[in-house]
């Protein structure tokens, strides 16, 4: 079964593969506040170097979700946006929050490394920590 027939029977496929990585998300709740520079992001964003934000801004601008305005004032400025697209997101993300909030433990938050390097990395955790981290 190639990729295309997958997308058809999982549209969340087609979903993260447009929003891609964890930092997308991020970087998208953060822009919800209002157009912001790279510096004011990066300072934002816990976790998060240059590098990181500057591919992720342009993986979301390549799919769509993030607009580059550039000014012409003396020194020149650069300010991301987001698409109608994206502003779209704001509910669902509002409720990823509110999820996170109520099921899950701040043992298992502290479980996620998140690494400036190379993204968004989970430690080793079995099945049996996750099951122990959520709240009944």
């Amino acid at each position: 079964m190639g990729n295309s027939r997958r997308e058809e029977v999982c549209p969340m496929v087609s979903v993260t593969r447009v929003l891609g990585s964890l930092w997308s998300l991020v970087v998208i709740h953060h822009l919800l506040d209002g157009p912001k520079g790279f510096n004011e992001l990066l300072r934002s964003i816990e976790g998060m170097n240059a590098k990181t934000l500057s591919r992720t801004l342009k993986s979301l601008r390549a799919r769509g979700l993030v607009v580059r305005n550039v000014t012409n004032t003396q020194p020149f400025s650069v300010e991301y946006s987001l698409t109608p697209m994206a502003l779209e997101l704001n509910e669902i993300l509002v409720n990823l929050q509110e999820w996170g909030e109520k099921w899950l433990t701040p043992a298992a938050i502290r479980k996620v490394e998140c690494s400036g390097d190379t993204g968004h990395r989970e430690n080793s955790v079995t099945k049996r920590e996750v099951r122990h981290t959520l709240k009944s």
